[in-house]
C-alpha cells in the first residue's frame, strides 16, 4: 500500500466505445504533489504517502477525478504475463535490457521475466525514463491484446486468476471486473488502444 511507485500510468476505458488512452508521467518529473501542499517532489514519492495520494497528484496535474486504481508488484506482474503464454512488443532497436534480456529489433515475443525487463530498462535506450515509458505502455497494450483476443481468458482464466492472487491491490468493484467480462466474452471485441507518454521541463 506504501511504497516509492515506479510506473505511473493513467488508464480512460470507455467500454462503451472500446478504446482505451494510456497516460505515462515519468516517476521521476517534479509535479505539484497533494503530500506536502505547496511543494514540488518526485512523482514516484506520493507512493511513499499511499496510493490515494499518487490518484489525487495525478489527478491534479491532469485536470480529472480518478475513481479507481490497480495497483501490482513485479513478482505479479511477471506471473500474469506468463499466464498469458507471454506478449508480443515491437522494438526500434536492439539492446540488452537489465544486462540479461537482449531485445532485437522488431517484434519479440517475451515471457514474463523479460516483459518486465523490457518495461524496467532506461539506461541503454534512447530518451532514458520518457521512453520507457512508452516501453511500460507497449506490454500493457500487448497485455491487453492478448487477453482480449481469441479465447485466452476462457483458456486461462484459473492460471491468469492464480497468477495474480496477493499479488495486486485495487479498488474496482468486483460487479464492475465481472460486468467487463461478460461484455468481452459476448463480443470478443477488439480495443483500440491510444498511447501517450507527457514531456516536460
Amino acid at each position: 500500500k506504501y511504497g516509492r511507485s515506479d510506473v505511473n500510468i493513467l488508464a480512460v476505458v470507455n467500454p462503451l466505445t472500446k478504446q482505451v488512452l494510456l497516460i505515462s508521467t515519468p516517476r521521476d518529473y517534479y509535479v505539484d504533489t497533494t503530500a506536502k501542499a505547496g511543494e514540488k517532489d518526485k512523482l514516484t514519492h506520493c507512493g511513499i504517502y499511499g496510493t490515494k495520494c499518487s490518484m489525487r497528484t495525478l489527478g491534479n496535474l491532469y485536470g480529472v477525478d480518478i475513481e479507481y486504481f490497480v495497483r501490482i508488484n513485479f513478482s505479479g506482474f511477471k506471473k500474469f504475463i506468463d499466464a498469458l503464454g507471454g506478449v508480443t512488443v515491437y522494438s526500434d532497436y536492439a539492446f540488452t535490457a537489465i544486462t540479461r534480456t537482449d531485445i532485437k529489433e522488431g517484434e519479440n515475443h517475451l515471457t514474463g521475466q523479460q516483459a518486465l525487463d523490457f518495461a524496467r530498462e532506461r539506461a541503454t535506450i534512447p530518451g532514458g525514463d520518457n521512453e520507457r515509458g512508452k516501453h511500460q505502455m507497449q506490454v500493457i497494450t500487448a497485455v491487453i491484446e492478448k487477453a482480449t483476443s481469441g479465447t485466452t481468458i476462457l483458456t486461462n482464466y484459473s492460471d491468469i486468476m492464480d497468477s495474480v492472487e496477493g499479488m495486486f491491490t485495487m479498488n474496482l468493484p468486483a460487479e464492475l471486473i465481472s460486468e467487463l467480462m461478460k461484455m468481452q466474452l459476448s463480443d470478443m471485441a477488439r480495443w483500440n488502444i491510444v498511447s501517450y507518454a507527457v514531456t516536460g521541463t
